[in-house]
């Protein structure tokens, strides 16, 4: 939940000003554009409805730079090496890792150990793999390094991939408010039908379905995404952060002491009872490794990080090794663990697993409420993508139209929290997970970063067979992420 908090709304929002107005030829588009790039390098420059917010889940400052300001002025960021890879740790850690315990079910222990490594792996080459393409398409345009996505896609590979790019942003962002409404879902109707517990949610609301709340869910967040202060919700950061923690200590602090209560060693133990590798190396490639690749596929999220650096050229990749290294062998163990305690009966979400005592449904309760609330602040870009494609960048905000735009605006955030409400029903949070997370995340980690880096290494003489192959074997794998996780979803939706 916590994982796209940081900078979804920074990189998405700022992309809309040009990736719809083809070939950015009109000196109205020029303008934005230059605004745009203000907004990339997190100096915001908000109307009055929508202000900076301050802070690691939006952005890391206010300063304003003018949009008619054509200079290639940009204040060096500030943030060192370990606070980039304390937000990047951030953005990759939240609720996907309750659903990994089931993955590892899926891929077995080895078989799941395998596809953590190679995601965490080629998701860090990656994201590594963007940030030396920005300093190489400066050197050979002679300009500033582009700091946004949809910017160095279009400045290498044209403007058809970067509007490629801002689609799949707009998929990704609309894609993860989805598995939002998916686990409150899951998790309240799980509540409500617990009996034995007598837990607060079974007395208020008993035997409710999980569709019934998420249509719920879908009811509550659509007036929240209507807000435009984010400021109001700058508080879930904190949230955030101990509602995840606290759900991955509680949960192993369960298994060990509770249920099934055999102590540390013992789950440690059972560890090698537990099948190695996967029943369908097809099946589970395609129904679980995009799982995998919601967590760690945040290749999109990083500009704001990056920006926000002393020394990003020199920093970055160091900084993205230790936020994948540390997230991978946390989210690891957490997953063995749960899976030795569960075994067969691991749920899709290892959070089912716990009885709703007063406590662990307090708990459950707390990670739906933070949900909520971070759906806006992520369904914030794609819903400014959606706006400013359909509405337009130059909307007049005087009287006679206010009301107007105030209706068109509410119809499309409706129209936009349906959409994410019809993703969620495609299967449980895993389903969901697995469709964003390879489709639209697997896309912008796996098959345009390499595609960028052989198209920036021609241009500037440096290419070579040898350097060629691995951007093409990671760009083929990519393809097979996609083309198999597309394949399974739609197989059992089918089915």
């Amino acid at each position: 939940m916590l994982r796209y908090r940081i900078a979804l709304s920074v990189v998405a929002v700022a992309a809309t000003s040009s990736a719809f107005a083809p070939g950015w030829q009109v000196a109205r588009i020029n303008k934005q554009i230059r605004s745009t790039a203000a907004l990339y390098a997190t100096k915001i420059d908000f109307d009055d409805d929508e202000p900076c917010v301050v802070g690691g889940n939006i952005v890391q400052s206010c300063e304003v730079v003018s949009a008619d300001d054509q200079s290639t002025t940009r204040t060096t960021g500030t943030q060192s090496k370990l606070s980039a890879a304390t937000n990047l740790g951030k953005c990759i850690c939240g609720a996907g890792s309750f659903a990994l315990p089931h993955v590892f079910l899926d891929e077995g222990v080895l078989g799941g150990t395998l596809a953590m490594t190679m995601c965490g792996l080629l998701a860090a080459i990656t994201m590594q793999s963007i940030n030396r393409s920005r300093y190489t398409v400066s050197r050979i345009e002679n300009v500033e390094p582009p700091t946004s996505y949809v910017a160095l896609t279009e400045m290498a590979l044209g403007g058809s991939v970067s509007k490629l790019v801002f689609g799949l942003t707009l998929a990704a962002s609309l894609g993860v408010c989805s598995t939002y409404i998916v686990f409150v879902g899951q998790t309240l109707a799980s509540l409500s039908a617990d009996e034995v517990s007598n837990n607060i949610v079974h007395l208020i609301a008993p035997n409710v379905d999980e569709k019934t709340w998420e249509i719920i869910t879908a009811g509550t967040v659509y007036p929240l995404s209507l807000i435009r202060n984010y400021g109001v919700f700058a508080f879930t950061s904190a949230l955030g952060v101990t509602a995840v923690l606290g759900g991955i200590a509680t949960t192993l602090v369960y298994g060990v002491f509770v249920d099934p209560g055999l102590g540390i060693f013992e789950a440690l133990s059972a560890v090698t009872e537990l099948k190695m590798w996967p029943d369908s190396i097809a099946d589970a490639f395609g129904g679980s490794f995009g799982t995998i690749a919601y967590l760690f596929c945040v290749n999109f999220l990083t500009f704001p990080i990056i920006n926000s650096m002393k020394n990003a050229e020199e920093d970055y990749s160091g900084a993205v090794s230790s936020a994948v290294a540390v997230i991978w062998v946390v989210n690891v163990v957490f997953a063995l663990i749960c899976l030795s305690f569960y075994g067969d009966s691991t749920q899709d979400l290892v959070l089912q697993n716990l009885d709703n005592g007063p406590y662990l449904s307090a708990l459950k309760i707390l990670l739906c409420i933070d949900l909520l609330f971070t759906f806006p602040v992520v369904f914030s870009s794609g819903r400014q993508i959606l706006e400013n494609s359909i509405l337009g960048e130059d909307v007049e905000k005087d009287d006679e139209n206010e009301t107007s735009l105030a209706l068109s605006r509410a119809a499309i955030t409706a129209g936009a929290v349906g959409t994410c409400f019809g993703l969620s029903q495609l299967g449980g949070f895993g389903t969901v997970a697995n469709l964003v997370g390879g489709l639209a995340q697997g896309t912008l980690a796996f098959i345009v970063p390499p595609s960028i880096e052989v198209s920036l290494s021609r241009r500037s003489g440096e290419n070579s067979v040898a350097k060629e192959i691995p951007q093409w074997a990671v760009g083929s794998f990519g393809v097979a992420v996609v083309a198999a996780v597309t394949y399974f979803t739609l197989k059992e939706s089918i089915s």
